[in-house]
């Protein structure tokens, strides 16, 4: 079993001995039933009895930890779990240096920035001078030319233009 650095108990809930891991890391909860504490001896193994997502970590309650002056001195430690159990994330696909094609427009310009705002992922291009901002969502992508790094897009009616008005 490989074991993998997932986070850190940042803090105890309630008074049965539960704790807060914070980690950044999707873990199949599901099936996770033990979990490996940093220890001076090496990683000391350890059974989850209760466990659920939370806003601020997962919360999970051990195996003969049952109260806060037991799950004390866990707190700040690392925590490992097996490397099985954490999803893989998919790889952000890099639409840095594509051709922007849009239906309307034709050629735009070469996408030069990416962010990615929580909802979906939006593509900057410069064109004319200014900077448009451009939401990546599948009603609007008409093809993707992988070999040439073309987008061949389709933007809502009037969208580009918006940012051309602005300092008009």
């Amino acid at each position: 079993m490989e074991l993998l650095e997932v986070g850190y108990f940042s803090k105890t809930h309630g008074v049965k001995g539960h704790l807060i891991l914070r980690t950044e890391m999707a873990i199949l909860l599901e099936d996770l039933k033990a979990l490996f504490i940093e220890a001076s001896s090496g990683k000391a193994p350890y059974f989850i009895e209760e466990i659920k997502d939370s806003n601020t970590g997962i919360i999970l309650r051990l195996e003969e930890v049952d109260t806060v002056e037991k799950a004390k001195p866990l707190l700040g430690k690392k925590v490992f779990i097996d490397a099985s159990l954490v999803e893989e994330e998919e790889a952000d696909f890099e639409w840095l240096g594509y051709e922007l094609i849009d239906e309307a427009k034709g050629f735009l310009g070469i996408v030069n920035g990416v962010t990615n705002n929580g909802h979906q992922v939006l593509l900057s291009i410069p064109f004319r001078g200014k900077e448009v901002i451009l939401p990546l969502v599948e009603d609007f992508v008409q093809r993707i030319d992988e070999k040439e790094k073309k987008l061949y897009y389709n933007a809502p009616e009037g969208l580009i233009d918006l940012y051309l008005e602005e300092a008009e």
